[in-house]
């Protein structure tokens, strides 16, 4: 858990990909001015971009910052530490060339606009500032942490749109018509089904409760008194409505060949022996181009849009020579950076 997890910043589909970049760069802080003449680096910089040094001692503060707002946290292996910190430079190196791309597109965030933004964060997410302010004592950080970040993602997402304008209103219908003839799958919905089920630890156990279910036991009833899983019991057992994907296989195969009504199992998963039952059937639908139109243009848009910007992003990073002290230098300096793990890369097209 940590800060922006609990105060979500507002994101639109097509951004997602573009904001993942800022994930390790939140504040652009801790850099100081002044460059030993003659003698490369200073002994204790992490690296230089234009005239300005980030120290070691200023990227480690800013990793704690990131470990509060994004809950990113450094591995402790030595080697996975040390990529770690690479990368860590690298991203914030990124964050500072876009900041300056940023302006040099004249793009400006004013304070108000980044203060009203959290305001309405704060009154539909968490109620009250008091909640807000709780959050902030909890994970170590301040407003002003929050209030960066938010204009740092207006400001990239300003920038985005700028870069990708063109590219974005490029898209024909007869591309999106190719593009869904090659990908139907991926703008159908799948069938859905409400399930309850009751987990115990025996196969012999579920033999016993499938035969009170079919002398007409209530299965509610039957969940709440025997099931181990914590979650569901007080519900009687109750999965809400979920897809196949979502379940193991083998579960997934006995509760979707299943009529309404009917109760399924045996079935061993890692959580224990499973029977359940099947509360309601939505079936799937199979898209049509028409019906999926509007998904298709702007699942292609967005391909488009990141191609684009990627581009752009690397021309960026290049132009700018960064340059690493030793024990911080990136493998790929000029590479796009590198996806953090849950998070999409810069390069990630937004699936449908």
């Amino acid at each position: 858990m940590n800060v922006l997890s609990q105060i979500r910043l507002p994101k639109r589909p097509l951004m997602r990909a573009v904001l993942a970049v800022l994930v390790l760069a939140v504040v652009a802080g801790g850099v100081i001015g002044g460059i030993k003449r003659f003698t490369g680096l200073p002994g204790d910089a992490a690296f230089k971009y234009g005239n300005a040094v980030v120290t070691q001692s200023a990227l480690n503060s800013r990793i704690e910052l990131l470990g509060a707002l994004y809950g990113i946290k450094a591995p402790t292996g030595t080697k996975a530490k040390a990529t770690f910190e690479r990368d860590s430079a690298k991203a914030v190196a990124v964050s500072m060339i876009l900041d300056h791309a940023a302006a040099a597109h004249d793009i400006v965030i004013a304070d108000k606009a980044a203060r009203d933004t959290l305001a309405g964060m704060i009154t539909t997410q968490l109620g009250s500032n008091a909640a807000f302010i709780k959050i902030l004592a909890e994970f170590g950080v301040n407003e002003q942490n929050v209030l960066d970040e938010i204009k740092r993602q207006q400001a990239t997402a300003r920038l985005f749109q700028v870069v990708t304008k063109g590219a974005v209103a490029s898209v024909t219908d007869a591309q999106a018509q190719a593009f869904f003839a090659k990908n139907p799958s991926a703008f159908s919905v799948p069938e859905t089904r409400h399930l309850a089920n009751i987990v115990v630890a025996t196969q012999q156990e579920a033999d016993a409760i499938l035969a009170q279910l079919r002398a007409g036991k209530n299965f509610a009833a039957l969940a709440q008194k025997t099931s181990l899983d914590d979650s569901t019991r007080s519900s009687g057992g109750d999965l809400g409505t979920v897809d196949a994907a979502k379940l193991e296989n083998t579960y997934a195969a006995a509760a979707f060949s299943t009529p309404v009504g009917g109760d399924f199992g045996p079935v061993q998963t890692k959580f224990g022996w499973n029977v359940g039952t099947v509360l309601a059937i939505k079936p799937g639908t199979t898209a049509t181009y028409a019906t999926a139109k509007a998904q298709v243009v702007a699942t292609l848009q967005s391909q488009v849009a990141m191609k684009v910007w990627d581009a752009f992003l690397a021309d960026q990073i290049k132009q700018a020579n960064v340059d690493y002290a030793s024990a911080y230098r990136p493998a790929h300096p000029d590479a796009l950076p590198a996806a953090q793990p849950g998070v999409p890369s810069a390069s990630a097209s937004v699936a449908p």
